[in-house]
Order: C-alpha cells, then structure tokens, then sequence
C-alpha cells in the first residue's frame, strides 16, 4: 500500500492489512476473565462452597512478550524486582466490551515457553492507539507465584 504526500492515509485499510501480519506472532493460548464477576455461597445444609466461576470475557490466540521496565518502586529506594510487566496482544475485535485494569488473563498454552501457564497476570493498562491492528494489554505478573511443578 503505497503512502505519498499528495494521497490521504487511509488507516482503515492500513489497519485491516495489519492485522493479518501481525495475527501470524500469536502463539499462546488465553483467556481473560474479569474476576470481579464470580462468588462463592455458603450452602449451610451441605457445608460446601457453591462457586460461581469469574466470566470469561474473551479467549483464543496472542502473543505475549515481556517488557523492558523499570522496577515498581514500594517507595524511597526500595524496588521490587519480583514484578515482572509482561505486553499481551490479543487479535483486535470492535465488539469486545472494554478490558478494565485488574481482570486477569489466564495462559492455558505459553507457546515456546512452558512456565507462561503458572504466571498469574494482571491487567494495569488496556487503552490502545487509534490504529486497531490488535489489542494491546499492559499487564504485571508476581514472579514469585511462578512455580516449579
């Protein structure tokens, strides 16, 4: 798609191209559940938890990449260094409803890397560029929950 200054920009276009390229980097399989959604009752004659799951908002392929960040800071000049902040992008869709900070993203299918699935993730940012070419999330992840089972 040729760009020349006399030609306006059509990002609508520019955009659906795009989002075939970059659709071909999404090798891990997700979920992202909005937590806030589920509960648990008390059943006092069984005495036994009826749990209602969190909604899962949406699932299917991305990609997922770390990020170059610095330490979040717990004040002075202590960091810590067991938060590790993580890009997830997620194939763009203009129906989905938005994605708030603090729902979670669930990894059932890390790709090449087989500890993604025991990293618990938290979404702090969704807001995304004007270009839709995919969905973008900023999240965090407590590398200290990250097992070895």
């Amino acid at each position: 798609m040729a760009i020349s200054p006399s030609t306006p920009i059509d990002f609508a276009a520019i955009a659906t191209e795009m989002r075939d390229i970059v659709s071909r980097w999404y090798n891990a399989t997700l979920s992202i559940v909005d937590p806030n959604t589920g509960d648990l009752s008390w059943n006092i004659s069984t005495n036994t938890y009826n749990a209602n799951p969190a909604v899962t908002i949406w699932s299917g392929s991305g990609r997922i990449q770390p990020i170059k960040a610095p330490f979040i800071s717990k004040g002075g000049e202590v960091y810590d260094t067991t938060v590790e902040t993580l890009r997830v992008q997620i194939p763009y869709d203009n129906t989905l409803n938005f994605i708030r900070p603090g729902m979670s993203v669930v990894i059932s299918d890390g790709g090449e890397n087989h500890y993604l699935p025991k990293m618990g993730l938290t979404i702090v940012s969704a807001i995304n560029s004007s270009y839709g070419w995919n969905t973008t999330l900023e999240c965090q992840a407590d590398a200290k929950s990250v097992y070895s089972g």
